[in-house]
C-alpha cells in the first residue's frame, strides 16, 4: 500500500534496506501523479550524507509515474538491533505544463504566500538480507527429513492429534507430485501449524540427537571391549610362550646331562 497525499502516491510507504556491511544498497521509490496537473517533486532526507537520491527532484506529467532510486552508502558498523531513525520527505507542488526539471527551484517548495505544498513522510527500516540458496536448501532438507515421515503417518490414517492439539493437517503443504514436493512450501505450513506442531518437530530433532549420542556411546563401549579382549589375548600368548621356553630349557638340560 502506497503512502499518499492529495497530489502524489508514493510506493513503498517505508524504505526497506536489506542491511549488509560494506555494500551499497538501493531501494526504488515510485511516484504517481494522481491529478490532471503537472507536478514538481523534491525528495529530502534527515541524513543527506548517508543516502544518494537520483533524481532528488523532477517533474511528473498528469496521471504518469516516475521512479526515484534511493541508495544507502556502504556502512561499516551494524546499528543496535538494526534500528534506524532516518526519515525521508517527498514534497510535491502543482506547476505549469511547460516546466522542465532543470527549472525547479527550492523556492517552489516554500509554504508561504498561499503556495500549496503537499508532503509525504517516509520511515527507513533495516531488514535481514535474504538467505543464500545453499542455506535455504539445507533448511528445506532438514524440514523434509522430519515432515515427510509425518505426512506418511497421516496417509496411513493416523490422526494429527499426536502432534498438535489443533486441527492442522499436514496436507496444508503444497503437493507438487513427488513425496518431497508435498512440503515445498514448508514455511507457510509451519506458520499455519502453530506452536504445538513446532514443539513436536523440536522434540523429534531432540529424539534423533539423543539416539545419535546413544549410538556413539555404544560404539565407544564396543571399541573398549575389543581393546580389552585384544589385551587379554596378548597376555595369554605371552604366558604360553614362557611355558614353551621353560619346557624347551628343561629338555635341553636333560639331553646335555645325559
Amino acid at each position: 500500500m502506497a503512502a499518499s497525499c492529495d497530489l502524489l502516491d508514493v510506493d513503498p510507504p517505508e524504505l526497506q534496506f536489506p542491511f549488509v556491511l560494506d555494500k551499497q544498497i538501493s531501494c526504488p521509490l515510485r511516484l504517481t501523479n494522481r491529478t490532471d496537473n503537472t507536478l514538481a517533486f523534491k525528495v529530502k532526507t534527515t541524513s543527506p550524507r548517508k543516502y544518494c537520491v537520483r533524481p532528488n527532484n523532477g517533474v511528473v506529467p498528469p496521471r504518469f509515474s516516475c521512479t526515484v532510486v534511493v541508495t544507502m552508502q556502504a556502512q561499516k558498523v551494524v546499528p543496535p538491533d538494526l534500528q534506524c531513525k532516518d526519515k525521508f520527505l517527498v514534497q510535491s507542488v502543482i506547476v505549469g505544463d511547460g516546466l522542465a526539471s532543470k527549472d525547479i527551484t527550492s523556492q517552489m517548495f516554500v509554504k508561504e504566500g498561499g503556495n500549496v505544498v503537499e508532503e509525504v513522510k517516509l520511515k527507513v527500516a533495516y531488514v535481514m538480507p535474504p538467505e543464500p540458496q545453499s542455506e535455504i536448501a539445507e533448511e528445506h532438507d532438514g524440514l523434509e527429513r522430519i515432515l515427510v515421515p509425518m505426512q506418511r503417518n497421516v496417509d496411513n490414517g493416523r490422526s494429527t492429534s499426536e502432534l498438535s492439539s489443533g486441527s492442522v493437517s499436514l496436507r496444508s503443504a503444497e503437493e507438487v507430485g513427488s513425496p518431497v514436493g508435498r512440503i515445498v512450501k514448508s514455511e507457510e505450513f509451519l506458520k499455519a501449524a502453530g506452536p504445538a506442531l513446532l514443539s513436536a518437530i523440536i522434540a523429534k530433532l531432540t529424539e534423533e540427537k539423543n539416539s545419535a549420542l546413544e549410538q556413539n556411546r555404544k560404539l565407544r563401549d564396543e571399541l573398549e571391549l575389543v581393546r580389552r579382549e585384544a589385551s587379554k589375548q596378548q597376555g595369554s600368548f605371552s604366558l604360553v610362550l614362557l611355558i614353551a621356553i621353560g619346557l624347551l630349557c628343561i629338555i635341553l638340560g636333560y639331553l646335555v646331562n645325559k
